[in-house]
């Protein structure tokens, strides 16, 4: 049984429509989609085909004025290669470097996942931990540095940093704050395997995982906030949706855990000392959104811009799937990263100035790439990091829940309650897609007590 808040599922794996164009709610760069990929994985365990629901992005960066088009890991090293020359052999050697760390960190996912070290020893024992860093040397490495040391270990040009830097929004943290092993399989990964955008955008991808589920004999209530998880001495029992009571021996929550624990759980159920903990996560940062349907046809670009002259994304939806849009015209998101309490209370006056003069300020910024844009405007709206907090109820509208710096240390995905499951970005690796499949797998597993797979 699946109860969903909102009147269709995905969260932030969502969509929505306007007239005749399509937009996505954030999802537009998905990363695990190759071979042994965890959302090549779950897709062939569930019996999906990847073509069928996935397309590989075409990229565009540009940095100091320059456009670098990416479509594989050969286009983006040469492109780097001519822009830095000087700096040839290393590049080479950086992401030869970081091939093999990504090799190693999925060589014994046997679960379709790689695990941490809590859950190496419970798995495979105690031995495996000991002998990773042998096993794993590249991986390890990585594991034992952040991305500004990785960086500053190959290269001396700083703006050769810079663009290697591109895709960290998709962490929103600095490198000098963030695991380079986190960067790697979040960031670097794109540049080696690329990303995929959703066919039919992403709520055709969430209501695949939905059909699933239903077509297995699962049920799937949306319009069914959970007001209150449901403990008896230290254990779950079910949940309460306003007058009605779903008992279970098992809760698996989707939601963020400060929310979890603290709200539907409640503070009383919960060790001050655990309480305590849940209560100093800080919030990963929100983005600001701008959603365009335009009566130009923008197929002589590729689907993602990475502005980072402007620190802007721009991405063309209907380039990527041209159903997204009517014939001849397009599907437009610009997105950067906002804050939070910059915004005033959402519906007054003062918010919905801030959120016109954002949403401009956003599209004059875009003319630079696409001369003209604001003059073909027949659709546009805009989402604030309060709209993402009233859509998906995640505090503050944090696009990763939890900030995923090195400084933090995300729940585990077993609660001190007997029963209840943490999945999703609050908990281990984080945020994404391909990060909340590993989550979801691992918690799946974990409840099936690590059954050898078929």
């Amino acid at each position: 049984m699946i109860l969903e808040q909102h009147y269709q599922v995905g969260g932030y794996c969502s969509s929505f429509r306007r007239r005749n164009f399509i937009f996505n709610t954030g999802v537009e760069n998905v990363s695990g989609l190759w071979e042994r990929g965890p959302v090549s994985y779950l897709l062939k365990e569930l019996g999906l085909r990847k073509d069928e629901l996935f397309i590989k992005n075409k990229v565009r960066f540009i940095f100091k004025g320059r456009e670098i088009d990416v479509s594989n890991l050969k286009e983006f090293t040469e492109a780097l290669t001519d822009m830095f020359p000087h700096e040839k052999e290393r590049i080479y050697m950086f992401f030869e470097d970081a091939r093999k760390a990504y090799e190693e960190c999925y060589r014994d996912a046997k679960y379709g996942t790689p695990l941490p070290a809590w859950l190496i020893v419970k798995v495979y024992g105690k031995k495996k931990l000991l002998d990773y860093p042998k096993e794993h040397p590249h991986f390890y490495d990585w594991m034992n540095k952040t991305y500004k040391e990785k960086l500053d270990e190959y290269f001396t040009s700083e703006y050769l940093k810079t663009l290697l830097c591109a895709l960290i929004g998709y962490l929103g943290t600095k490198p000098e704050e963030t695991v380079a092993s986190s960067a790697l399989t979040a960031v670097v990964s794109y540049y080696i395997y690329g990303g995929y955008f959703p066919k039919g955008g992403a709520q055709r991808f969430a209501n695949s995982l939905k059909d699933i589920i239903e077509e297995n004999g699962g049920k799937v209530l949306t319009r069914h906030r959970v007001d209150r998880i449901l403990i008896e001495n230290g254990e779950v029992r079910g949940v309460r949706v306003g007058d009605k009571i779903f008992k279970s021996p098992i809760v698996v929550a989707n939601a963020n855990a400060k929310t979890v624990l603290l709200e539907l759980v409640g503070e009383g159920n919960l060790d001050k000392k655990f309480a305590k903990y849940i209560k100093s996560l800080k919030m990963s940062p929100s983005c600001f959104m701008v959603f365009l349907g335009v009566d130009i046809d923008l197929s002589n670009y590729p689907t993602i811009i990475e502005y980072l002259d402007e620190g802007l994304n721009i991405v063309i939806n209907s380039n990527a799937d041209p159903s997204l849009a009517p014939r001849g015209k397009a599907s437009v998101t610009i997105l950067t990263g906002a804050n939070y309490h910059d915004f005033p209370e959402r519906g007054s006056k003062e918010y919905l100035e801030k959120k016109k003069e954002f949403a401009e300020r956003l599209i004059k910024k875009a003319e630079k790439v696409i001369p003209g844009l604001n003059k073909h405007i027949v659709i546009q709206d805009a989402a604030t990091p309060k709209t993402f907090e009233r859509y998906t109820s995640m505090p503050e509208g944090a696009i990763y829940a939890f900030d995923q710096s090195i400084r933090t240390k995300r729940p585990y995905f077993k609660t001190p309650i007997k029963g209840l499951y943490l999945v999703g970005a609050s908990t281990f690796p984080g945020g994404g897609i391909e990060a909340v499949i590993i989550s979801g797998i691992i918690c799946a597993n974990d409840i099936c007590e690590w059954r050898s797979p078929s």
